[in-house]
């Protein structure tokens, strides 16, 4: 009798050890630093709302971690907003930015888990509607056993780390861009 409850306590264990949770918004935030600010002639500079984020889905904390949409639109608000691009008042700006998680390519098991997040981001001219970026940024991410033994919780580290790498390459874009932009 005393084995079934060792063993029932073991496998409780894991069990609540390996739930998934969902990823958060702080460790999916891009790393602001010089490299990653707008220059302030730049067209771009606090002119950025968001208009719409769709593509992510809710964490079903008996299977693996996901990246709601909601959370993913803080997340690219904090990262805009450190970098200098983001609008005041974040729902307008001069330039609307859209984002779709178009996909997110996670392993079941592994030591090494790479994630792979794809997201399709359009920046449109609010006054003419003209788009001025449009690009499919995939990005992948690896967590070792080494970041964390359990296995979910490697998962959700890779799973948040792609979607930062995501959001950097998205503003190192960005400050890049050479635009034209009508004076309105």
């Amino acid at each position: 009798m005393k084995n079934i409850y060792k063993f029932i306590s073991i496998a409780l264990a894991f069990l609540i050890a390996g739930c998934a949770t969902p990823a958060r918004v702080d460790q999916m935030t891009a790393s602001g630093g010089l490299s990653r600010t707008v220059p302030k002639d730049s067209p771009l500079r606090g002119s950025i709302g968001i208009k719409d984020v769709t593509g992510g889905r809710e964490t079903n904390p008996m299977w693996v971690s996901n990246v709601s949409s909601a959370d993913f639109e803080r997340a690219l608000e904090d990262s805009l907003r450190t970098a200098g691009l983001l609008n005041t008042v974040p729902s307008s700006g001069r330039f609307q930015l859209i984002a779709d998680l178009v996909r997110l390519d996670q392993p079941i098991l592994g030591f090494d888990m790479t994630v792979t997040a794809a997201v399709h981001y359009s920046v449109v001219e609010r006054s003419t509607g003209k788009e001025i970026y449009t690009r499919v940024i995939p990005t992948p991410f690896t967590a070792t056993v080494s970041d964390a033994f359990v296995g979910a919780t490697r998962l959700k580290i890779a799973t948040e780390g792609t979607i930062k790498k995501n959001i950097e390459a998205l503003i190192d874009e960005l400050i890049k861009l050479q635009i034209q932009v009508s004076m309105n």
